[in-house]
């Protein structure tokens, strides 16, 4: 018997569980082909919609699912607290989990996702707010801002690399739009701190900068982060000091595994950029992939990277087990929607998703209406297209 062991029942882990569990059923069920996915809790949730959950968009329901409920009964699957990752032993093929499990491999797939650390950041403990962490913390977000009349709001993202690097901009633009759908515009200043100089390739980068200027939105880029002085309400940067009502933070993040012999210091677990197979610290490891944001520091961690990885590491992981010597590479592509307008009394929305990939860059584009309907209906389709390895 062959086995394929998945850490994280994510995006990548489930749409590989899935196309493997999918393809090699007939294997599966003679017990020649095991496959095992671990997750260290037993809800899915999309966290890409979690910058929409402050403004109503979604419900909690949407964006949560039984993990259970999307990965194939045909996949051994192995949920909760007992089950989070305590050792990667890649020379012995071996992953040990908190309960004292050990799991044996032939391929192991690395998709753990990253974390954050709040703590991080000098001074912020009680004007913490956030829509990156939690689901509750989306929720209550959002209702500090349907309590504010007026007062300056501060976007604050202190460090790169983050998850999803467009959804801070999108954010504040559809606060902006909400803002002037429900309360007096006038009354609120918004400033967006950024800290390095380009939101996204330079395409999206031009786009979102014209529209944060015509929203009269201020935009400070390269922006260095000394402290947050909480007793009187100051970011404070190497070249000035922003005053806040209500400070939204993009905490820091880090791998999900750091402190593991595997990943670098901040917990990302390297891997090669066009195969997306182990090379790290430990050496270098061809039955081992990492996709998603686990991977390299370097690497975008967006959701519509997640899924062309994912696509890679599921059909090079069949190929092998079916015998094919050829492999498909990971060519770089890499994508985030972008949003121009959210609906609102004078606009019924606009957006595109942007994708571009190694040596080819994103071309100029124009948001449209379609766009922003087809970035909302996707959420409700995640479940069983994406998750399903179905799209």
């Amino acid at each position: 018997m062959r086995k394929v062991l998945i850490l994280g029942g994510g995006p990548v882990g489930s749409m590989v569980a899935n196309k493997l569990s999918r393809e090699f059923r007939r294997e599966i069920a003679k017990g020649e082909l095991e496959v095992t996915l671990l997750d260290k809790s037993s809800m899915g949730i999309n966290r890409a919609g979690f910058t929409f959950i402050p403004f109503g968009y979604y419900a909690s329901d949407d964006l949560v699912r039984p993990i259970r409920s999307y990965i194939s009964p045909r996949v051994k699957t192995y949920l909760g607290e007992y089950f989070k990752v305590t050792d990667v032993d890649l020379g012995e093929r071996r992953v040990k989990t908190k309960g004292g499990k050990v799991f044996e491999y032939d391929y192991l797939l690395i998709s753990t996702g990253a974390s954050f650390d709040p703590t991080s950041v000098p001074g912020m403990r009680r004007h913490f707010n956030s829509f990156y962490t939690s689901l509750e913390d989306s929720i209550s977000l959002g209702r500090k801002i349907r309590e504010m009349d007026g007062g300056n709001i501060v976007i604050l993202t202190p460090k790169m690399p983050i998850t999803c690097p467009g959804a801070p901009s999108k954010f504040t633009v559809i606060l902006d739009d909400y803002l002037r759908s429900f309360k007096e515009r006038e009354k609120f200043k918004i400033t967006y701190l950024w800290p390095v100089p380009n939101i996204g390739p330079p395409a999206y980068n031009e786009n979102i900068t014209r529209n944060l200027k015509e929203r009269e939105i201020k935009d400070v880029r390269d922006f260095k982060l000394v402290e947050v002085d909480e007793k009187r309400k100051l970011v404070v940067g190497e070249d000035g000091e922003y005053s806040y009502d209500l400070l939204i933070t993009i905490p820091p993040h880090m791998g999900s595994l750091k402190g593991l012999s595997i990943a670098d210091e901040e917990g990302w677990v390297p891997n090669d950029k066009f195969t997306l197979q182990y090379r790290g610290p430990a050496g270098n490891y061809d039955e081992v992939y990492v996709a998603g944001d686990a991977g390299s520091k370097s690497l975008l961690k967006t959701g519509v990277t997640s899924h062309f990885q994912a696509l890679v590491v599921g059909e090079n992981i069949a190929r092998d087990l079916q015998g094919v010597e050829d492999k498909v590479y990971y060519r770089g592509h890499m994508g985030c929607p972008y949003v121009e307008e959210a609906p609102s009394p004078n606009s019924r929305g606009k957006g595109m998703l942007a994708v571009w990939k190694y040596g080819v860059p994103l071309n100029p584009f124009r948001p449209a209406r379609s766009g922003w309907k087809i970035y909302r209906m996707y959420y409700y389709l995640f479940w069983d297209t994406t998750a399903k390895a179905l799209l």
